[in-house]
């Protein structure tokens, strides 16, 4: 009976060490809330000139329905298309970024492809955006 005592003893001892392990519940990862990566001054001006280059982009495809002379050239298409690319990756990248009071990086492309809706602009530019904002992940 000593013996089984001395198992008992020791089970329990070993049980309350490994309970006792892990620290404050405050420093639980599951529990704590992360900082949203911020973005920085310079991705803040890319965000403004990327949306200013495909709502540009979008303002020669509509005057090329009246004036097919005003259409983008190839070279402006593409340029058009790199710019909806890098504000995706960006959106990729840090899609929880605040750019404004309730603004996330996600929303405000999601706010682009709605603007973007019924405009006589490339769908192509909308396509390629709505790609990247269903490559992030739903948080």
């Amino acid at each position: 009976m000593r013996r089984v005592g001395r198992h008992v003893w020791a089970a329990a001892t070993l049980s309350g060490v490994l309970l006792g392990c892990g620290g404050a519940a405050d420093n639980d990862a599951s529990t704590r809330t992360a900082t949203p990566p911020a973005l920085t001054n310079a991705e803040r001006r890319l965000i403004a000139t990327y949306e200013g280059r495909i709502q540009k982009h979008c303002v020669r495809v509509a005057r090329s329905l009246a004036d097919p002379r005003a259409a983008p050239s190839p070279d402006q298409q593409r340029r058009a298309l790199e710019t909806a690319d890098a504000l995706g990756a960006l959106a990729a990248r840090k899609p929880t970024a605040q750019i404004d009071v309730g603004q996330d990086l996600r929303l405000f492309l999601s706010d682009v492809i709605e603007n973007l809706e019924g405009s006589n602009c490339d769908p192509r530019i909308r396509a390629r955006l709505e790609q990247a904002l269903r490559s992030i992940p739903v948080e």
